[in-house]
């Protein structure tokens, strides 16, 4: 693991966001028993640097902060400790200053208190959070030592179900940090941040906070994800398509989204993709696993075929070679001539699909370098078993968003728009014959006369005796005779 340095996190007290979410409560909970002696001894230690950087990081100017220290109730020492409570992350670096490794008895002589970790998290989720939703930051040596006896196991038990199995912690990460220290008691190697979303906005929150980049400032290495992990198992990293040359596969800028470029004149119905499944499931490795598929669209869903349909021997952030079966909606792909295609003038029309994949039959393990790095930061630490996945996680299920991006020609827009032209010009032209009268010879019963005529009129004619002779009707050229009463000539003249 890489040793932590404040170096990158130097520029956070000017960082805000560029937008602000709905407010959320944060709260730091800063171990400070006897075992964590060397972070408070060593004149070196970064901890509270730590914890202050990460609390800028994460908490945004309109969240509750809450800084606590915690490690076991005894006698007059109560776990956890409210050191805080502001708006915003201003006052951490303040209240941690005079922050000391805490004594179950009174005076500098007594024992050095003990660490009870499901005392803490229930305290502030019952205390300060008042079982409203919010994240726990946790800075542990990762020792849960209760009454620092036998119970030991029994308390990481109970620790292991709080962060695996309690439905209400919606979310947990961890984050394992190279920090040697030394007191004059003990010694360490490694410091662990968890970081616990209790209820779903709290876990929505967490998501915001990763997807910003926010904590990646400061904690460099991706978090060790230990719920939920029967989600968001695997990525699909597109290489091409086998079957169909005018077709493009793309990964997105947000590294997840599939995209297909489509030409709407060489649609194929049936798309093999030759990707890479990429596991995603970092620290576990997916020893094997079945996958199934479907496609959904707005119309409905069609399944899809992943071939090999079996996952094995898949380590974190390794991938796999697959090709996969699908079913475009084609049917719902608008023509060239259609209106979208039209009104995007030449440019692309998207439709958004997703991919769902399954795994079942799932078997995890904790890879083995996350397990060696593990044992080099915290020895003999019989904590580190939280991160063995629970048993009864057989089965997982990601959804890829897959966008078509269909590029449309300009050619039939040029076309229509070319023929609205001509029609608008015919129009302007007719409108403009239809106000102008010419000047027709005829002949009526014998007589040559002369008649003015607008175009497309109609005119009845009469003789000199005022007798109605005929009708004549014009046109864009030489009118047209289209009755003649009995008894009566009509006929056209020469101009």
């Amino acid at each position: 693991m890489k040793r932590w340095t404040v170096a990158a996190a130097c520029a956070l007290a000017a960082w805000s966001p560029a937008w602000a979410q709905a407010p959320m409560q944060h709260a730091f909970l800063v171990q400070n028993s006897g075992w964590m002696e060397p972070f408070y001894a060593d004149a070196a230690s970064q901890l509270k640097p730590l914890v202050a950087a990460v609390a800028a990081a994460v908490a945004q100017p309109q969240d509750r902060v809450t800084t606590l220290a915690f490690n076991q109730s005894a006698g007059a020492n109560v776990s956890p400790r409210l050191l805080s409570q502001a708006q915003g992350a201003g006052q951490v670096a303040k209240d941690l200053a005079g922050l000391e490794v805490a004594r179950k008895g009174q005076g500098p002589r007594g024992a050095l208190a003990d660490t009870d970790f499901r005392e803490a998290v229930l305290g502030t989720i019952t205390g300060p959070f008042q079982q409203a939703p919010g994240v726990l930051w946790i800075f542990t040596n990762n020792k849960n030592s209760p009454n620092n006896d036998a119970q030991t196991s029994e308390r990481n038990r109970e620790f292991y179900h709080l962060l695996h199995s309690e439905p209400s912690i919606t979310k947990t990460l961890a984050f394992p940090l190279r920090m040697p220290v030394k007191g004059q008691l003990f010694e360490a190697q490694g410091l662990m941040v968890y970081a616990l979303a209790y209820g779903a906005p709290a876990a929505q929150a967490l998501d915001r906070i990763l997807a910003e980049g926010r904590l990646s400032k400061v904690l460099t290495k991706p978090p060790a994800r230990l719920k939920p992990v029967d989600q968001d198992a695997l990525r699909i990293v597109p290489q091409s398509i086998k079957n169909a040359p005018h077709m493009q596969a793309s990964l997105a800028s947000d590294q997840r989204t599939l995209v297909l470029d489509v030409d709407p004149a060489y649609l194929a119905p049936k798309v093999t993709l030759q990707a890479s499944l990429q596991n995603l499931f970092y620290p576990y490795a997916i020893e094997s696993a079945r996958v199934q598929g479907r496609l959904l669209a707005p119309q409905g869903s069609s399944a899809l075929q992943v071939d090999p349909p079996m996952v094995q021997a898949l380590a974190p952030a390794a991938s796999q070679p697959v090709e996969v079966h699908l079913t475009l909606p084609v049917e719902h792909v608008p023509s060239a001539w259609s209106m979208p295609a039209l009104s995007a003038m030449g440019k692309q029309v998207l439709i958004p699909l997703q991919v769902e994949l399954g795994l079942s039959e799932q078997r995890l393990a904790v890879s083995e370098d996350f397990s060696q790095d593990m044992r080099a930061l915290f020895p003999g630490d019989p904590i580190s078993e939280v991160f063995t996945p629970p048993a009864s996680v057989r089965a997982s299920q990601v959804n890829v968003p897959l966008l078509l991006r269909v590029q449309y020609p300009l050619a039939p827009v040029l076309t229509v728009v070319g023929g609205l032209l001509l029609l608008l010009g015919g129009l302007l032209a007719l409108g403009l014959l239809g106000n102008r009268s010419r000047r027709y010879a005829v002949v009526i019963d014998g007589q040559p006369r002369n008649v003015v005529l607008k175009a497309f009129a109609r005119q009845s004619l009469r003789n000199l005796q005022g007798e109605e002779v005929g009708v004549i009707r014009s046109g864009l050229g030489a009118p047209r005779i289209v009755s003649v009463n009995e008894g009566h000539s009509l006929t056209l003249g020469k101009s």
